[in-house]
C-alpha cells in the first residue's frame, strides 16, 4: 500500500464530516452520542488511514468550521483540544519497527502496544478534559444549574414520600465541581475509542488502514501504569480545588479506559460459548440501563484484574512502505 497522493485534501474532507456531524449532535439530541462517535470516527479515518500531517489538517478543518459556524475564537480550540488525543493515538497506532530488534522473528514486524495507544489517548483526554472546563465561560452556570435541578428533584422526592436530605447548594456546588471532570473524561475517552474502532473497521473493509486490523477482545487492555496514574487521580480528587478537578480527570479518563479493558475481557470469555450473546447483552443491559453504579464499577475492576502490554506482530510485507518507525 502506498500513501494517499494528498492527504490534506482527506483531512479537509474529514474536517469537514466532522463539523457537521458534530453541528447536527446538537440539533439532534437523540442522536448526539452516535453523531459524536461518526465524528471522532472521521478523524481517526484521516490519521489511520493517510498519516498524521491529514489528522492533523481535519482537527484543524473541524475546529476552523465550528469557529466560523459560531462565530467564536473559542470555539477553534474548544473543538481542537478534545480532538487532539485522536492525532496522538492515530499516530501511535501506525508506528512499527521489525519484530527482530525486540527479540522477535526476523520476518515479522511488531506494532505499537494497542495498551500504550488507549494510556496516551486517556491522559491527553484529561488533560484536554482540564483544558476545556478551565476555558468554558458558563461553566460555573452549569454547576450552579446542576445544583438547583438535583435539589429540585431531591425536594421532589421527598414532597412524594421518600424522605432524602438535601445537602446546602454550595456542597452541592462543591461536589459537581469534582464528579464532572470524571465524568467528561470518561465520555471523551469511550468517543475516543468508539472513534477508533469504527475508523479502522471501515478502513480496513476499504484496503486503506496502514495497522493492521486485529482482535479487540484479546488486544484491548490498559496498561500497570495506568493503574498508578487512576489511584493518584482518585487521591487528587480528595484534595479539592484545581488538583481535585485535575485528579478527577485523570480518574475518570483511566477509568473510561478500564472500562473498556474490562468488556474486551468479557468479550474474550464469552467467546465460543453457546450462551455467549445472550449473556453479553445481559452486562450491557446491566450495566447501561438496569444497575449502572455496581455494571460500571464491576467492568472497571474486571479491566483492572487484567493488564498487560501486549505487543502484535504481522508478517511483514515488503510493498508496504507506509509504516512509520518507531
Amino acid at each position: 500500500m502506498t500513501k494517499t497522493k494528498n492527504p490534506i485534501l482527506i483531512g479537509v474532507i474529514a474536517g469537514l464530516a466532522a463539523a457537521v456531524l458534530m453541528a447536527a449532535g446538537g440539533y439532534f439530541v437523540a442522536l448526539s452520542i452516535i453523531l459524536i462517535f461518526l465524528s471522532m470516527a472521521a478523524i481517526f479515518a484521516a490519521g489511520l488511514g493517510f498519516g498524521l500531517l491529514s489528522c492533523i489538517v481535519a482537527i484543524g478543518t473541524a475546529a476552523l468550521a465550528n469557529a466560523v459556524l459560531l462565530n467564536s475564537p473559542l470555539a477553534f480550540l474548544m473543538t481542537a483540544a478534545p480532538l487532539v488525543p485522536a492525532a496522538v493515538m492515530s499516530h501511535l497506532a501506525n508506528m512499527s519497527r521489525p519484530a527482530g530488534e525486540i527479540g522477535g522473528p526476523e520476518t515479522a514486524t511488531a506494532w505499537y502496544p494497542l495498551s500504550d495507544v488507549l494510556f496516551a489517548g486517556a491522559v491527553l483526554t484529561a488533560i484536554a478534559s482540564v483544558y476545556t472546563t478551565l476555558a468554558s465561560p458558563q461553566i460555573e452556570a452549569l454547576y450552579g444549574a446542576l445544583a438547583d435541578a438535583m435539589q429540585q428533584m431531591m425536594a421532589d422526592m421527598s414532597g412524594a414520600g421518600a424522605q432524602m436530605e438535601t445537602l446546602p447548594r454550595d456542597e452541592m456546588v462543591a461536589m459537581i465541581r469534582v464528579i464532572w471532570p470524571f465524568a467528561q473524561s470518561m465520555q471523551m475517552m469511550i468517543a475516543l475509542f468508539a472513534g477508533f474502532y469504527f475508523a479502522m473497521r471501515f478502513l480496513s473493509a476499504a484496503g486503506r488502514n496502514i495497522r493492521p486490523r486485529e482482535d479487540i477482545a484479546s488486544s484491548l487492555r490498559m496498561n500497570r501504569v495506568a493503574i498508578i496514574v487512576l489511584l493518584t487521580g482518585i487521591a487528587g480528587m480528595f484534595i479539592g480545588g484545581r488538583i481535585g478537578m485535575v485528579g478527577s480527570s485523570l480518574a475518570g479518563a483511566c477509568a473510561g479506559g478500564f472500562l473498556l479493558a474490562g468488556f474486551a475481557v468479557i468479550h474474550a470469555f464469552l467467546r465460543g460459548k453457546s450462551w455467549g450473546i445472550p449473556g453479553l447483552v445481559l452486562v450491557y443491559l446491566l450495566t447501561f440501563f438496569f444497575l449502572p453504579v455496581i455494571g460500571f464499577l464491576l467492568v472497571i475492576a474486571g479491566g483492572l484484574a487484567n493488564p498487560r502490554r501486549a505487543i502484535p506482530l504481522t508478517q511483514t510485507n515488503p510493498e508496504n512502505d507506509a509504516n512509520t518507525k518507531l
